[in-house]
């Protein structure tokens, strides 16, 4: 999920998790109700509703300001670590080019993997010398590659440097400033406006400064509980693409499961494959399929990768490409 509908998914979320549980309190509740929730019942809700937000705040924080030192400590380490291979451009897109004459380019490469199959890889990156086409088509490069998968990034460029945009980096340090003053302001303003001379006893189950915080983790958690759903563990589809072996599977049967994503069906794929030593495993996988791409199903067979050590993990050879 990239791009428009990443974005649109992103604020429709935003909006039932935030304005939308306000509007509907303030509409319906605000000033109707007497502030007689029982003292011990009203704290348990504060604290629960502090804890909450903390817990959101920590995820922006760690996400837009601890997570990009994060990234630039494992490229050190990626540097010193990891394995290299060579690769080869197979694609090179400028995105645009900066006043000072870097380009800001997309590369798409091969190079073989742990197992020795050929995969594909995407990268974006500035050329700070452009004049030198390091980055043509056809062109040969270097990769560093972290042979335990654990830390992101797990590849790079063997003479990539790293540095933090500090612009960037001030701008999401305001928002946050800016979210979690929003935040304690609201605080102050729902007790201003509705203790009553009894403190916190407004607070109940569905005011906001407890269900929207809730909403929130609650949407994480959901979606990334459907990511997987749709496309499987990160982590093993990663080991997979890294240490799989590519093979082509026989479509024994595809069939839906009756379950549908954004109106596209989701088919249950029987697969038979044999390994590198000759034996036969059977599989199954599950995937959302477009309607545009309902043919793979009439496929006698389909590409995919499976690990050599656990051949009943596999992956579509097309889900690891993109």
């Amino acid at each position: 999920m990239t791009g428009f509908w990443r974005y649109f998914w992103m604020l429709y979320m935003l909006f039932f998790a935030v304005p939308f549980p306000m509007i509907i309190y303030y509409a319906s509740t605000y000033g109707k109700e007497s502030p007689d929730t029982a003292p011990w019942l009203a704290l348990s809700w504060l604290a629960l509703s502090v804890v909450l937000w903390a817990l959101v705040l920590g995820r922006l924080a760690r996400r837009w300001i601890v997570q990009p030192f994060i990234v630039k400590k494992n490229f050190a380490r990626l540097a010193k670590a990891g394995v290299r291979k060579a690769g080869r451009i197979l694609e090179s897109k400028m995105l645009k080019t900066s006043s000072g004459g870097a380009e800001a380019r997309k590369i798409t490469f091969s190079f073989t993997n742990f197992a020795g199959t050929p995969i594909t890889e995407d990268m974006e990156l500035t050329d700070t010398q452009p004049a030198l086409r390091r980055y043509e088509n056809g062109k040969t490069i270097t990769l560093l590659v972290d042979d335990t998968l654990r830390s992101i990034p797990v590849i790079c460029l063997e003479d990539m440097k790293i540095g933090v945009k500090i612009s960037r980096m001030l701008w999401l340090g305001i928002t946050w400033c800016i979210i979690t003053a929003a935040v304690i302001y609201y605080y102050q303003f729902s007790y201003l406006s509705e203790n009553g001379g009894a403190g916190w006893r407004f607070l109940r189950f569905y005011h906001p400064l407890v269900l929207c915080p809730l909403i929130l983790l609650a949407e994480i958690f959901f979606f990334t509980k459907l990511l997987r759903f749709i496309g499987g563990k990160p982590s093993d589809l990663l080991r997979t693409k890294y240490y799989g072996i590519r093979t082509d599977a026989e479509i024994v049967s595809a069939n839906q499961t009756g379950t549908y994503i954004n109106e596209q069906p989701q088919i249950r794929f029987e697969l038979r494959f044999q390994d590198s030593s000759g034996r036969t495993h059977t599989a199954t996988l599950k995937k959302v399929i477009s309607l545009l791409d309902l043919g793979i199903t009439k496929q006698s067979s389909i590409p995919v990768f499976y690990q050599k050590e656990h051949p009943e993990k596999i992956a579509f050879a097309s889900d690891l490409e993109d």
